[in-house]
């Protein structure tokens, strides 16, 4: 099972990162939103995903991990291509939003359910080797997606959410109770 939650971590910021790092670019040329803007709304993210991973992951000690873990990669799957709707401020910090929301959950509840499944004696190593997968897939998927961007956002989206939804197939199928 901990080769699940690693695979699912690796795809997860691999989808994710393959497309957050050229959102920048998507919404100030294509959508014609000011960089400061869009700037403020990426701190917004950032900043709800930071207040809000405590208190998911207390969550997930009352619910479970595997509830909590499917239904935030449910919801990221399906906001993550939303961008492309985006089109001024207002939409622009909803999507930024939904996706600190959602992207809340994952780490404090990943690295939970790491750490419930690893022998105490592994828990070091294993966050360790998590750590490594995660800054793995951000570098493997990048390239690529420059080149897919290239060709355009709505295939880039397009590619980005179906990998992601490998996510929540694999917790589904790969994780008991």
């Amino acid at each position: 099972e901990i080769a699940v939650v690693l695979a699912a971590n690796f795809i997860s910021v691999a989808a994710r990162m393959s497309l957050v790092t050229f959102l920048g670019i998507y919404f100030v040329r294509e959508a014609g939103i000011a960089l400061a803007t869009v700037g403020a709304a990426f701190l917004c993210e950032n900043l709800l995903r930071g207040v809000l991973a405590p208190l998911f992951g207390a969550l997930s000690d009352r619910t479970g991990r595997k509830p909590l873990i499917l239904a935030a990669s449910l919801l990221t799957a399906a906001v993550l291509p939303c961008f492309l709707l985006v089109h001024g401020p207002l939409a622009l910090f909803a999507w930024s939003f939904a996706m600190g929301v959602a992207g809340a959950v994952n780490m404090p509840v990943g690295s939970a359910l790491l750490l419930d499944l690893a022998p105490v004696d592994r828990r070091q190593s294993v966050l360790a080797v998590n750590y490594t997968v995660m800054s793995v897939g951000y570098t493997l998927a990048v390239t690529p997606a420059g080149y897919v961007a290239e060709q355009g956002y709505g295939l880039l989206a397009a590619l980005s959410a179906g990998s992601y939804l490998l996510v929540p197939m694999l917790y589904a199928v790969g994780l008991r109770g």
